[in-house]
């Protein structure tokens, strides 16, 4: 039975199988049915409603009905056989479905719905077995048959015309015609609203949002579309009409500027318009005001400011700014500097300030952002803050050199500061011969406040640090700043060096200086003698032409430069003058008065006259008329030829003097070589030294002596071009000898013997005797030729002076015979004639003072110029004379007899001069040996100190008792006479020191060194009488030689601390050179000026101002 049952329930599966596919079957029908009837509908609306634009309430009734055939179409022929398929609502029974798949298959026809019918019996029935057999065979009979294929569902393919065609209709239209389905849609779907038939085109907004910020500008921009361009277009706001600008066929354009509030608008062409539009106004965050106060660095001494709706800043660096700003509209406001990443939100205090604060050290810039609600993006502000930063200080110092101090140094100038200057400090430090900086020390200047400009005022005496030859000095001044911020700047002024030359070095730049001396002049006087031509041309070629051209004042501006040349020349050679005056300092007093009386003139020469001259023709150049013009040249070349003369003569007189300094120099050097050779003779007797050491030092003295005698030729040369040369002779022999001598004492030293080197120390012995007398017969011979000299010179003064006196007399008598004759008369043309004769007569004159004056230098500069008068007034004279003006005449006259006066006393002055020069020594007869210094008493050393003499005393007394000691140590007794002769100069510098510190004790400065000096040198006095000699002995020599310098040092120290006290109580420091002063005061009133800036200028302008300063001063 359950196999019969088992058939029976498949053939029930398969008829519920049947069932899902036959609803499948009708949901793909009915989905076509409803895409195809709802497109038709849709497509029928929309050509409807394109063609006849239905009301409101048509597209509504339209749009219900739509609505309606969607929601039946779709519950028929979707959602029933849908919600069927998962059996859900009712459902055709089996015996339907039987019906259905019988009429599909011949072979089955009523048997399923009898299988099914019998089943439906057996239930009635008590006996069923019979009923279920029958059913079981024919369910085995159907159990075959596909039910499944009693629906074909490829047979829906001939319905699927019914969606495809509308669809393909809708795509068709979509595609190539939008407008047809897009635009009655939309008016079907805004069932509220009215559409008016379509214009043939219609505008259409090409911007986004219609939004724009409060104050802002918004550009409108649209386009038009459809089968007809409107050719123009307007915009209706406010109640006024605008028209649109065009930016091409379709488009059009409409700024609103600066807008305020909302604005309704439409667009409109003719009977076209749009619809009506607003344009939003966002309000836009603004900054009402704000306030921003300074808050300056205390060092700067700068009060707070507040500055009212200022942003951009121009503040010193460390100024610390607080803002407080008002806004309106603002939800948040914050702030973000350059150097930062982000923006830092300010502190809200109230409902609508805000504040911050910052310090600044350097430029920066602000940026303040702005937001609200409307406006989350924030507007920003950007403000630039320029920081003006500390500068470093400034020191402008000139250094001042006194002609005759050279080694002290005048410092002068200005030091300045944006803020204020700390301290300044004169810094110096002193570097050995091998280059090595000691420790650097300074001074500082004293002040009393800090002050933004400060004079610096210094004196440096060099000569104080004792430098020895080879070593130097580096200087310089140093200025600190007040800077509170970044801590003290310095700046350094220029640095100076000092280097303290040997006598060789020395030596040979004065010999550079003496060259470029001579050379400068020799130029100057070659220049001069051109430009004289020139003037001489120049007024020849003037004479011929009736006006002054411009190539005449071309020349004459050429001459003037060429004069300004001459002038250069000579102050440059006057400087190399000065140069050696401060730098060689001449033992010699004759020669120091001579270098300062020869630049003296110099100084006279590069006459302010002449100066003056040449500006007032360069005022005048542009005025000048022919007249005015030969006028000025004459005196151009008046004032050229007397300044040639001096010229010749300072070139002359210099050279003289050189030559005498060289001689001078030659015989001190040759005295200097006699004693290190009579030294070197001792050291060879003493037998201490070794031979090769001597004979070292002895070929050095040969090599000296050998430049002596090139310096020896070289001054014969240039005697030779003196104007007369001297008297010197040729001692070429006594050198050979000397050399001779000096030779044979080093080749006896060379033997390395006892024998050898006595007989070397004679050789020396009298090498060095030979120098010496060599030595004094130059400075004999020297001696002669300058009495020579001084006797011809005092001969021709007297002359030259008889000669002017008589000159005198003759001017005299014809100035008064002329003021008696009548000027058309022949006795007037014979006086004239005795002026020339007098002219002429006064020329040689001129000559013989010309030839005297390069000769003594006493003639002074103006007595040259007092002779230039006289040839001038005898030029006019002769002129005025010539031309019968007897008023001019005599005026000239009267100026030539009194200038021939003034001269006459003036050289007679000179001659009393020279002739108590005669008196006073210098004109002795040959061999009285008397130096050419009168005045000077004694020998060179004659005006040292008593303490010096002492010591220099003790220290050949160290050298004889040295020198004794080493005698008895090789075996030599000493004789009683030896030991005499040290024990009295032993009692003589005691006596010395006695009377010395005598004299210290009574004025209150007596020496506790000295008082235990005099009793050990008593002790040693007493053993040298006892014949008593030990190396104990010699040490306590050698103490007391050194308590005499401490003694003599402290004294030396006192006597300074007295100068200096003494100097405190008349004036605090040291006195500046007249000059100098001057410049000082200058630079005081341009200080002065500076301060006077108002302290009220901002940082920036104060800063020009300042710059403007700085820029005149140098341009000054």
């Amino acid at each position: 039975m359950a196999w019969k049952e088992n058939y029976y329930e498949q053939l029930i599966l398969k008829i519920d199988q049947f069932t899902r596919k036959f609803y499948i079957n009708q949901l793909i029908r009915g989905s076509l049915y409803f895409i195809g009837l709802l497109t038709l509908v849709f497509l029928a609306y929309n050509f409807l409603e394109g063609q006849f634009y239905f009301s409101r309430s048509v597209r509504a009734v339209l749009g219900i009905s739509y609505l309606a055939l969607f929601a039946g179409t779709a519950w028929w022929w979707v959602a029933r056989p849908a919600l069927h398929y998962f059996r859900l609502g009712k459902l055709i029974s089996h015996e339907e479905a039987a019906r259905i798949i019988g009429m599909h298959f011949s072979d089955v026809r009523d048997k399923l719905l009898n299988v099914l019918q019998l089943k439906a019996q057996s239930v009635n029935y008590s006996d069923r077995s019979l009923i279920e057999a029958s059913i079981a065979q024919k369910s085995m009979e159907l159990h075959p048959v596909p039910f499944m294929h009693a629906i074909d569902l490829q047979r829906n393919r001939k319905y699927l015309h019914y969606a495809a065609g509308p669809l393909l209709l809708l795509a068709s239209l979509l595609v190539f015609a939008p407008g047809m389905i897009h635009k009655p849609t939309q008016r079907l779907i805004q069932v509220d609203r009215e559409f008016e038939r379509e214009a043939p085109f219609h505008f259409i907004l090409q911007t986004d949002t219609l939004a724009v910020e409060q104050n802002g500008d918004f550009t409108l921009r649209l386009r038009s579309e459809g089968t007809a361009i409107p050719a123009e277009a307007f915009i209706a706001r406010d109640g006024y009409q605008y028209r649109l600008q065009k930016e091409g066929p379709e488009l059009f354009k409409y700024t609103f500027s600066n807008v305020q509030r909302d604005v309704a608008f439409h667009i409109f062409s003719g009977a076209v318009s749009s619809p009506e539009y607003v344009l939003r106004v966002l309000m836009k965050p603004l900054i009402e005001q704000f306030e921003v106060r300074l808050e300056y660095p205390p060092y700067t001494g700068k009060k707070r400011e507040t500055a009212m709706n200022t942003g951009d800043l121009i503040i010193p660096a460390g100024t610390r700014v607080h803002w407080t700003f008002r806004s309106i509209h603002t939800d948040q406001m914050s702030m973000r500097l350059s150097g930062e990443k982000a923006a830092r939100p300010l502190q809200r205090s109230g409902e609508s300030d805000f504040s911050a604060s910052h310090s600044f050290r350097q430029d920066d810039a602000y940026a303040l952002y702005l937001r609200n609600h409307q406006l989350p993006n924030a507007d920003s502000i950007v403000y630039q803050v320029r920081v003006i930063e500390d500068k470093y200080p400034q020191i402008d110092v000139e250094p001042f050199i006194d002609s005759s101090q050279w080694k002290l140094r005048y410092f002068a100038g200005t030091a300045s500061d944006d803020y204020g200057i700390r301290t300044i400090l004169f810094k110096y430090a002193v570097r050995d011969k091998s280059g090595a900086e000691q420790a650097e020390k300074s001074v500082t200047l004293p002040a009393e406040t800090v002050a933004k400009v400060r004079d610096v005022r210094h004196v440096f005496d060099i000569g104080t640090l004792n430098l020895q030859p080879g070593e130097s000095v580096n200087y310089y001044f140093e200025v600190w700043d007040n800077d509170g911020v970044n801590g003290s700047k310095s700046s350094r002024s220029e640095v100076h060096t000092y280097r303290e030359v040997s006598e060789e070095e020395l030596a040979q730049q004065e010999l550079a200086n003496n060259e470029a001396i001579k050379d400068e002049l020799s130029e100057a006087i070659d220049d001069a003698k051109k430009l004289r031509e020139s003037l001489s041309d120049f007024k020849n070629k003037l004479r011929q032409k009736k006006d002054l051209e411009w190539q005449h004042k071309q020349s004459l501006e050429k001459m003037l430069q060429d004069q300004q040349r001459i002038q250069q020349r000579l102050e440059e050679a006057n400087k190399r003058l000065g140069e050696n005056i401060q730098k060689q300092q001449p033992e010699d007093e004759n020669v120091r008065e001579k270098q300062e009386q020869l630049q003296k003139l110099f100084n006279e020469a590069a006459s302010q006259e002449m100066k003056e001259l040449m500006q007032q023709i360069q005022q005048l150049m542009s005025e000048l008329n022919k007249e005015q013009t030969l006028k000025m040249a004459e005196q151009f070349e008046s004032k050229s030829v007397d300044l040639e003369k001096e010229m010749e003569r300072l070139l002359e007189l210099f050279k003289q003097l050189e030559m005498e300094k060289n001689l001078k120099d030659q015989i001190s050097d040759l005295r200097k070589m006699a004693d290190k050779q009579e030294s070197l003779s001792e050291k060879t007797e003493g037998d201490k030294e070794l031979a090769d050491s001597l004979k070292q030092q002895q070929d050095s003295l040969s090599k000296q002596l050998d430049e002596f005698g090139k310096k020896q030729d070289s001054l014969r040369q240039k005697n030779e071009g003196l104007k007369p040369p001297r008297k010197m002779e040729d001692r070429s022999g006594q050198q050979e000898g000397i050399q001779k001598d000096m030779k044979d004492a080093s080749q006896e030293l060379g033997k390395s013997s006892k024998e050898g080197k006595s007989k070397a120390a004679k050789k020396q012995k009298e090498a060095s005797g030979k120098m010496k007398e060599m030595a004094d017969q130059m400075e004999q011979e020297m001696q002669e030729s300058d009495q020579e000299q001084a006797e011809e010179d005092a001969r021709m003064l007297r002359q030259l002076l008889e000669n002017l006196v008589a000159l005198s007399f003759d001017q005299e008598l014809l100035m008064k015979e002329l003021g008696r004759v009548n000027s058309q008369t022949p006795k007037y043309l014979s006086l004239v004639q005795d002026q020339f004769r007098i002219k002429e007569n006064f020329r040689i004159v001129e000559d013989t003072l010309d030839v005297l004056s390069k000769r003594v230098v006493e003639i002074q500069s103006f007595v040259m110029d007092k002779v230039g008068e006289i040839g001038d007034n005898f030029r006019d004279g002769l002129k005025h004379l010539e031309e019968r003006r007897t008023g001019d005449a005599a005026n000239n006259q009267g100026r030539i007899m009194k200038n021939m006066n003034d001269l006459a006393l003036m050289l007679s002055e000179t001659l009393d001069q020279k002739q108590k020069e005669c008196k006073g020594g210098s004109c002795k007869k040959p061999g009285s040996k008397s130096c050419n210094n009168p005045g000077a008493s004694g020998s060179g050393k004659s005006g040292r100190k008593p303490a010096d003499k002492i010591t220099e005393g003790m220290k050949g007394l160290e050298k004889g008792m040295q020198q004794q000691l080493e005698r008895m140590r090789s075996g030599q007794q000493g004789t009683a006479k030896e030991f005499a002769e040290l024990a009295a100069k032993q009692a003589k510098l005691r006596k010395m020191l006695q009377e010395l510190e005598k004299e210290n004790s009574e004025s209150g400065h007596g020496s506790s060194e000295a008082r235990q000096a005099i009793e050990e040198m008593n002790r040693i006095e007493k053993q040298l009488v006892n014949k008593q000699l030990s190396n104990e002995m010699l040490k306590r020599t050698q103490e007391i030689t050194t308590r005499l310098l401490e003694a003599d040092r402290s004294e030396r120290e006192r006597e300074w601390d007295e100068q200096r006290k003494s100097e405190t109580g008349t004036n605090i420091e040291r006195k500046f050179p007249p000059g100098l002063e001057e410049y000082i005061k200058k630079r005081q009133g341009e200080i002065e000026w500076f301060k006077q800036i108002s302290p009220e200028l901002r940082p920036f302008y104060r800063n020009l101002v300042e710059q403007y300063y700085q820029g005149l001063k140098k341009q000054g």
